[in-house]
């Protein structure tokens, strides 16, 4: 028969003594853990916010927080009053493309400036309110660490409107104060972040774009602008004669002083643009300063529109003649042409 052995296991003197040790030590961890839960009247948020010191320093804590609002105000307000009067102040500068551009990415980095300085004097006054209450920052900090690193997974959109908006600001594509065009929405710009854009239209409507949407824009208004006229007149006008009535409506308009500081070149006849079926057109451009396109093009309309009257120059437009064929004419009108009075016939 086989021989059977004893199988039991054993312990050798050292390892029971470890094996004690750690027993202990886990019985004394335990014993702490529940004596700091016991304490804390709020359990394990006992580290972070203490209701006893709260209550006891309830109004001196009220009268510190307020005053670290307030003086948050005021250093914000400070702030927009210093960019004010160092970027927003006048530049002077004899070109007046050149000081219309230090002062449009003057007025775009005060906006940037002001917004990024409020929230950075946000954040500061409410955790150093915080703090004044009896709350503990450093879990907060920690756990809102951890928050944004799991936000800016989710927030790759918000992440692409920050960059395209640097770019778009240190780039100078446009300003605060330019008209640009995006998509099929167009308008002057009003306001700039670093994440969005807002556009104002001639409707007065408020378009909110995110930088990051901005993939094309055009820029209507950058370093100067133009305004581009396409003149009709009849077939039967002298071509030349109208080309030279134009030119001396331009020489006229920049010899008035509110019109020369608003024009940078004269304007230009390019000659006949097109032929239609009614009209021949004729090109007038004029250089002008940003944004003041549209002003000096209405201008020139109307000079336009008095001179043809005064030369006899036709504008044509359209109509329509009815030709009855000889002898013939509709019922209820006279071969003349006239429609008789009512109860009447034709001849009478």
């Amino acid at each position: 028969m086989a021989d059977h052995t004893d199988q039991t296991p054993t312990m050798t003197l050292p390892e029971v003594t470890q094996g004690i040790g750690a027993l202990h030590r886990a019985r004394r961890f335990m014993a702490t853990d529940s004596t700091t839960a016991a304490a804390s009247p709020s359990g394990g948020w006992g580290e972070v916010f203490n209701i006893e010191t709260l209550l006891a320093n309830l109004v001196p804590n009220l009268l510190q927080a307020l005053f670290v609002g307030a003086l948050s105000y005021a250093s914000y307000r400070f702030i927009k009053l210093l960019t004010r009067r160092l970027l927003e102040r006048d530049i002077p500068e004899e070109d007046p493309i050149v000081k219309r551009n230090r002062e449009q990415r003057a007025r775009t980095l005060a906006s940037l400036l002001n917004n990024i300085a409020g929230v950075v004097i946000g954040i500061v006054a409410f955790l150093t309110i915080l703090t004044i209450v009896g709350l503990k920052i450093g879990p907060i900090l920690a756990t809102a660490g951890i928050a944004g690193l799991a936000i800016s997974f989710g927030a790759q959109s918000l992440v692409k409107d920050v960059i395209n908006g640097i770019f778009i600001l240190f780039e100078g594509q446009f300003g605060i104060g330019d008209v640009i065009r995006v998509g099929d929405i167009a308008g002057q710009v009003e306001k700039m972040t670093l994440r969005m854009t807002m556009l104002r239209d001639a409707e007065g409507i408020a378009h909110i774009l995110p930088n990051g949407e901005i993939t094309r824009v055009s820029n209507l208004t950058k370093a100067w602008s133009r305004s581009m006229l396409d003149i009709r007149v009849a077939y039967k006008e002298d071509i030349d004669r109208v080309i030279e009535v134009l030119r001396d409506l331009g020489r006229e308009i920049v010899q008035e002083p509110r019109w020369a500081e608003l024009i940078i070149d004269a304007p230009d006849i390019l000659g006949v643009q097109n032929l239609t079926e009614t009209a021949v057109v004729i090109r007038m451009v004029t250089k002008t300063l940003p944004l003041k396109q549209w002003e000096v093009g209405r201008e020139l309309r109307r000079r336009i529109k008095n001179r043809f009257d005064q030369e006899g120059i036709e504008i044509p437009f359209p109509h329509l003649r009815l030709y009855w064929g000889e002898g013939q004419a509709l019922r209820g009108v006279d071969t003349d042409g006239e429609i008789p009075a009512f109860g009447s016939t034709p001849g009478d």
